[in-house]
């Protein structure tokens, strides 16, 4: 056992606790002690992904407010109520977490001794990031190949990427070489989207095995309105408003997007996929929960999923 009280795992962190419950944290301002997280998957009898003897089946059958809450019925995980959200959260105590490894831990593992097709193929993906200006130190790995239940069948390979500039790197390598081309999508989890838009920013295929990733804010790098637990501008308050959102922040990049309007506004979004959009900027119309100055506008929450529309056609990628 390695948690201690002052554990901070980051986003996309993935956790065992007692009840066994795989789970991947949540990257937002946290109270002391207590852990946001996804579940995944929880023990089960017979599943395709398995370590040690021990089967684990999937309760998260897709992201967005609504996959996430269906996820959290299916693990019986108890929510708490905070108030500094106004909203129940599934939290879990650092004290009933078994085992978390971090996504640049899961990465040293594979790289340190790779054992399957699935290592392999993700050592000759570093090398790919390596060579078009992307720094493995900034690079981890999470989902199924961090928690060691890899199937060789079906699992996907799930980067995560450290600090805005990598991030970029990495949606011009995906939009330009290995992304996923298909029809929009309108809808992520009750987050309407108008123009629906693609997400072949951010995931991909290399070597026949599809490939994803998430940005993460670097040092200094998060979101202003999100940077500590106790001042964060909350979401309070049903708002539709229109915005001018400037090209090419960086912020929208990494989790959770976020970008400023021209008026000072920011938009902060708990939907990884609308990233690129946020990121392409131009005039978007944004229907959410608003904290109470006003200031912050929160997209793809679970109380309101919300909207976005764009006023300008985007990619499919």
């Amino acid at each position: 056992m390695r948690v201690a009280p002052a554990l901070e795992p980051e986003h996309g962190s993935t956790v065992l606790t007692r009840g066994g419950l795989l789970g991947l944290v949540i990257g937002i301002p946290r109270p002391p002690q207590l852990i946001p997280i996804i579940p995944k998957y929880i023990l089960c009898g017979e599943s395709p992904w398995s370590r040690a003897g021990s089967s684990f089946c999937r309760v998260l059958e897709a992201y967005g407010p609504h996959g996430v809450s269906k996820a959290i019925l299916r693990a019986s995980v108890r929510e708490l109520y905070d108030p500094l959200y106004g909203h129940t959260i599934p939290y879990v105590s650092v004290y009933d977490i078994l085992d978390v490894v971090t996504p640049r831990e899961a990465l040293w593992r594979v790289v340190a001794g790779p054992r399957n097709r699935l290592h392999y193929t993700l050592l000759d993906l570093l090398q790919l990031l390596e060579a078009r200006g992307v720094n493995v130190e900034n690079v981890g790995v999470t989902g199924s190949l961090a928690a060691g239940i890899e199937n060789l069948e079906i699992s996907d390979i799930d980067l995560v990427v450290y600090g805005v500039e990598a991030s970029e790197s990495m949606y011009k390598l995906f939009v330009e070489e290995i992304g996923l081309r298909g029809p929009p999508i309108p809808s992520f989890g009750g987050l309407r989207v108008e123009p629906g838009v693609g997400i072949g920013w951010r995931r991909g295929l290399f070597k026949g095995l599809i490939v994803g990733w998430v940005g993460l804010p670097g040092v200094g790098e998060l979101c202003e309105p999100l940077r500590e637990y106790f001042k964060v501008r909350a979401p309070a308050k049903p708002v539709s408003l229109t915005l001018e959102i400037p090209k090419g922040q960086l912020q929208a990049l990494t989790y959770p997007p976020c970008v400023r309007s021209r008026d000072g506004v920011y938009i902060v979004s708990f939907e990884y996929n609308v990233g690129a959009l946020l990121y392409r900027g131009g005039e978007l119309r944004v229907e959410g929960l608003a904290s109470w100055d006003g200031g912050v506008v929160y997209i793809a929450t679970r109380e309101k999923p919300g909207l976005v529309r764009s006023s300008e056609p985007h990619l499919n990628i």
